[in-house]
């Protein structure tokens, strides 16, 4: 079998496979079902400064191949993960990515102080978030605001590699890309959800309280792949490509596009084992292709 090893800036993992923040808790139900050290890395929920109960019901909706979600990064702050959920995590072979969202860069930073640490294996910074001092613009909208946050955290985490998550919802993702690469980003992830709405025709309201909400599951894997790829052409440091991936070629056609490693995150709630599943399906293919390494897949599209 080829080696699945693989080096997300600087972060060894056993394979390439990471398993989405928001859409595996920290873990726990999930260790019910499967060994966590199965698993490359595991980004942990959202996690804000303070403990926050997110938006009011209802906040899930499906779509055609896919979920609507505003669950409004519902978690239970910084602090309670370094001191309860880390340890927990801590007891498994693989790597551990906190997620991190904020109001402001300062809160970004102070996150990033303790997160550090605590000893986590790498930051993914959420810049899909709301700027209170720009207005409510979010963050991953603007190269300048982008470059801001990435800015803080990269000064605030030490040694712990910055991972900044790129939101699609913008005109072009490689000028927010090539921002937060300037800016001191040791590795970018995306796609984060994409912005949605879904009407009921009988009560003609909104299916979600929140009206929209961000989009994922099979449906935007098209749109993942062509922006890794556009992103992967445009900077030089690693991605970790996500949207839609349900299976070992999903996995590999981001790989292909560029992607230096591959997070499940909405197929994991129709099936627990999706991550490992897609794990043994990217093996799979690697070795039927005779690579010696699933490294060896990354970047290696062949346009016409």
């Amino acid at each position: 079998m080829p080696d699945m090893k693989v080096n997300l800036a600087g972060m060894t993992m056993k394979n390439p496979i990471v398993v989405a923040s928001g859409t595996f808790g920290f873990g726990r139900e999930y260790n019910e079902f499967f060994d966590l050290g199965e698993l490359g890395g595991i980004c942990a929920k959202g996690l804000t400064l303070l403990p926050r109960e997110g938006n009011p019901a209802p906040r899930i909706a499906e779509t055609p191949m896919g979920i609507l979600n505003s669950v409004g990064l519902q978690n239970p702050g910084v602090d309670a993960f370094v001191k309860e959920e880390l340890p927990f995590l801590r007891q498994f072979d693989t790597k551990v990515i906190a997620n991190i969202s904020g109001n402001t860069p300062e809160e970004y930073g102070i996150m990033c102080d303790k997160l550090a640490e605590a000893g986590v294996d790498m930051i993914e910074v959420n810049i899909s978030c709301p700027n209170v001092k720009a207005g409510g613009l979010a963050y991953g909208t603007r190269p300048d605001l982008a470059a801001e946050v990435t800015e803080m955290a990269k000064k605030h985490a030490g040694n712990v590699p910055v991972m900044v998550k790129l939101s699609p919802n913008v005109t072009d993702i490689t000028e927010i890309a090539k921002a937060v690469e300037g800016a001191g980003a040791d590795a970018v992830s995306l796609i984060n959800t994409i912005r949605g709405m879904r009407i009921d025709v009988n009560t003609r309201r909104p299916v979600l309280k929140m009206n929209t909400g961000g989009m994922s599951g099979p449906a935007v894997l098209p749109v993942a792949v062509r922006m890794v790829w556009e992103v992967a052409n445009a900077v030089s440091i690693p991605i970790l490509g996500m949207g839609g991936v349900a299976k070992g070629e999903d996995a590999a056609q981001l790989m292909l596009a560029g992607a230096t490693a591959v997070a499940v995150g909405t197929s994991l709630f129709a099936d627990p084992y999706a991550a490992i599943n897609v794990r043994d399906g990217l093996a799979a293919i690697a070795d039927r292709q005779g690579l010696a390494s699933v490294g060896e897949l990354t970047g290696g599209v062949q346009p016409w």
